[in-house]
């Protein structure tokens, strides 16, 4: 059984009642199975719940605890991020499938750089200033395909960002559905050919997985309800339409799980506050590490309880709401080395540094949040039709898949939704 994984990044709860009066996302809730109550991880950021997603476990035990790793010697915006599969300290469901002699495709899906298990892969790893955003791609993914997918269509793309970036992923993802027909047309994707059946591949890649961003840049950019916010939902719509669209004519829908799943929501950005300049003006012995509407506080082990202490009695004073004990965070399921974090007040982001520019939206808040609430979609022959599942997790989805799929998964800390089999 093969398995195409959708994520819609940025997508929440809210949106439910919008993606699901679209026409793709609408008709593949009345194929399967839909939920829009799944609870995600903390923190709520990108790469450590795709990280969860993929491995049915949270951060404490997958290692994955942020989206760039913890530098205090470097400047926001010049810190290395989780681009690396081998940052991922259990088993993933690529890996499974890999394990299993299964062909594995993945395109922007965090924390796949440098997989030994993903043939074909187009991971999301950000040049930093100084590098090359072509050739930092071309380091951690599949060199000589990305290349002679670049010669090929790499003229398609009007730019690296959203929603040009989507499309391109898009476009390679029916390649790879089509496979032997990406030797052929160039231009498949502006003139909507279809390839002939005689001419297609044999096989496509057993497992692919494609990560849409465009909603979260134009959320960040523009606002949660903005109209170009709006605008990036029918544009999600339209490229899953796509991707069931090439299944179908591959006449491959039969045999394939198709998952949609989405990680965070996000909220308005009113005011920012500068954290680490407040600690530093009142000689606090700590340091912030943002996650957007909260941060992970890091100082000595033999200053946790005073820095607790004083960060609970000043809340007004820095614009927090909360302050999260050790033990708090132990029950969340935080990294390990995370001893202490703060959530802001409503609509205050916090910042590690003047320079940075606040966001007109942004996430990373906790799990009583609203956008903490998440969207999943469920298609296949062993899923039950038109049905509804009241709750889950976001660690319950590898497992799922891997049921659904007759992969042999781990144990995790997610558990299979058998109630969404028929």
């Amino acid at each position: 059984m093969r398995l195409m994984m959708i994520s819609l990044d940025a997508c929440f709860q809210r949106d439910a009642q919008t993606l699901l009066a679209l026409p793709n996302l609408g008709a593949l809730a009345a194929e399967g199975v839909f939920c829009d109550n799944v609870r995600t991880i903390y923190p709520t950021l990108t790469y450590p719940i795709h990280t969860s997603i993929i491995t049915g476990c949270y951060p404490d035990r997958h290692g994955v605890g942020h989206n760039e790793k913890y530098a205090p010697d470097d400047a926001p915006g010049l810190r290395p991020w989780y681009w690396d599969e081998a940052d991922i300290q259990v088993p993933t469901l690529f890996s499974a499938a890999y394990q299993a002699g299964r062909e594995v495709a993945t395109l922007l899906w965090p924390v796949t750089g440098h997989s030994r298990g993903i043939k074909y892969n187009f991971p999301e790893a950000l040049a930093m200033p100084w590098e090359n955003q072509v050739l930092k791609v071309l380091k951690y993914g599949s060199a000589w395909w990305l290349l002679k997918n670049e010669i090929k269509f790499g003229k398609q793309r009007v730019s690296n960002k959203q929603p040009y970036l989507d499309r391109y992923a898009t476009l390679l993802t029916e390649q790879l559905i089509y496979r032997q027909y990406a030797d052929e047309s160039p231009e498949f994707e502006e003139k909507d050919v279809k390839p002939s059946r005689r001419r297609m591949g044999q096989n496509m890649p057993d497992m692919l997985a494609l990560h849409l961003v465009d909603c979260d840049a134009m959320r960040h950019e523009y606002g949660v309800s903005s109209p170009e916010a709006e605008a990036s939902l029918v544009r999600l719509d339209q490229l899953v339409g796509r991707v069931l669209q090439a299944l179908e004519y591959r006449k491959a829908r039969e045999d394939t799980i198709v998952a949609v799943v989405s990680d965070h929501g996000q909220d308005d950005v009113t005011e920012s506050v500068d954290l680490n300049a407040l600690f530093r003006q009142n000689q606090v012995p700590c340091q912030a590490h943002t996650l957007g509407f909260g941060a992970y506080i890091r100082c000595e082990r033999a200053e946790v309880a005073r820095v607790y202490q004083y960060l609970s009695d000043h809340m007004d004073e820095y614009s927090l709401s909360h302050v999260y004990s050790r033990q708090e965070l132990r029950e969340l399921h935080a990294p390990e080395d995370v001893l202490l974090a703060v959530e802001a007040q409503p609509g205050v982001e916090i910042l590690e540094s003047g320079d940075m520019q606040p966001h007109r939206a942004n996430h990373g808040f906790g799990l009583h949040h609203p956008g903490a609430r998440t969207l999943l979609w469920l298609s296949g022959p062993m899923f039950k039709k038109n049905a509804r599942l009241t709750q889950a997790s976001v660690v319950d989805i590898a497992p799922t898949l891997a049921e659904a799929a007759g992969l042999y998964f781990p144990p995790c800390q997610g558990r299979v939704l058998r109630e969404t089999f028929r």
